[in-house]
């Protein structure tokens, strides 16, 4: 074990490197010239690889000879059905971007994540990135673990103690990295933030008009989507404007009731009978959903529908670009109706708003500025109201 005062100088020349060095990435070009594999490690949920894979993809078509790798397991080794369906979910996305060699998906017990381990040391990974916040330790730990004698740098969140005691807490790692919101503008979005850590640490920066992120469906998905509409929807005469809505997120906080869902869908059609109305759920919440809405279109006579993926990833965002408008909370849905650049409205909580989308005639967000501050507290007649705004508008 180092001595003490040996960890305390690591840290103080790592700030002072970074000080001096402030237009040169952590990673040189020089190593990743010479880098044959690279292992990302992010615990990232489907709206973060959006915005991320932007930045991963840039990096790759610099340095096409590396093989880039990505860890997604969030190390929390239990059987949640909706965190295991959502990891399955990234790597269908992740493998069919065509430009990443391997992933490593959510776990369920220890031996699964010690198979993980043990894979990713066959590897040999010359340099691994870790972007954490609340387990960046545990991530810099896995990464020296995998891989002795790779080059380690971590993102982490804002250091406590002005960042004293890194060098220890970080000590598998060779840097760390904690993003200066002073050099960002105050009102930035989440792809200044990767844009500055991704100019940080590999030296890849992009400019504002690639900042945002793309969805490409694959052809073969179209089919499944059309033919799900015309199940779905059969009312001759009724083939109205198709809108897109989700209520649900992973925290309840930000979780609409469902029961505001169905009175929104009730304003809405008053206004215009022929609409077509879509539930979106993951597969964990669909019986109940489907049961509730089934009870509600009998006595309503709307349509109304309850989707959820089946097969593959993209049957989700090859629906919401066949929308006419969106309404959601603060899920990945909004990010994916934004890059399809659908007409949004979108419900957030007044925390982190770097990923609320950019306000425009066709995309909208309404805070939570009332009660506890959660998205149930936005009443029902301030969402009806302002889709009527939007659509007045177009």
């Amino acid at each position: 074990m180092k001595p003490f005062y040996n960890y305390l100088n690591q840290g103080m020349l790592k700030r002072s490197i970074s000080g001096f060095c402030r237009f040169m990435s952590i990673i040189s070009k020089a190593q990743l010239n010479q880098c044959q594999r690279l292992l990302f490690i992010s615990p990232v949920a489907l709206g973060d690889f959006l915005y991320l894979k932007t930045f991963l993809i840039a990096l790759k078509n610099s340095y096409p000879h590396i093989e880039l790798d990505i860890w997604l397991d969030d190390n929390r080794c239990n059987t949640d059905s909706w965190r295991l369906s959502r990891s399955k979910i990234l790597q269908q996305w992740i493998e069919a971007e065509g430009v990443f060699n391997l992933s490593y998906g959510c776990t369920d017990s220890k031996e699964a994540t010690q198979a993980h381990i043990d894979l990713a040391k066959q590897r040999n990974y010359d340099i691994i990135i870790c972007h954490s916040v609340s387990k960046s330790r545990q991530y810099s730990q896995i990464a020296r673990t995998v891989s002795p004698e790779a080059f380690i740098v971590s993102s982490i969140p804002k250091s406590a103690s002005f960042g004293f005691f890194n060098a220890i807490a970080f000590r598998h790692s060779n840097h760390t990295f904690v993003l200066d919101e002073n050099n960002l503008p105050k009102a930035h979005h989440i792809t200044d933030r990767y844009n500055n850590i991704f100019q940080s640490i590999v030296g890849i920066s992009l400019q504002n008009d690639a900042l945002m992120p793309t969805l490409i469906v694959p052809q073969e998905i179209a089919p499944i989507t059309e033919n799900w509409l015309t199940e779905k929807f059969k009312q001759p005469g009724k083939q109205g404007k198709l809108i897109f809505l989700n209520h649900l997120s992973t925290n309840i906080k930000k979780d609409w009731l469902l029961s505001q869902l169905f009175e929104l869908i009730e304003k809405i059609a008053s206004t215009d009978d022929s609409c077509r109305f879509i539930i979106n759920v993951t597969k964990e919440n669909y019986d109940s959903v489907l049961a509730q809405t089934e009870s509600f279109v009998k006595q309503k006579n709307l349509q109304v529908a309850v989707f959820t993926v089946n097969e593959h990833f993209f049957e989700l965002p090859s629906l919401i670009a066949k929308a006419d408008f969106v309404i959601t909370v603060d899920t990945a849905i909004l990010h994916f109706a934004f890059a399809a650049k659908r007409p949004l409205l979108s419900m957030m909580r007044q925390k982190k708003p770097y990923w609320a989308p950019p306000e425009s005639s066709h995309s909208h967000v309404l805070y939570a500025t009332e009660g506890k501050g959660h998205i149930s507290d936005i009443s029902v007649e301030r969402v009806f109201k302002q889709y009527e705004t939007m659509n007045s508008d177009r």
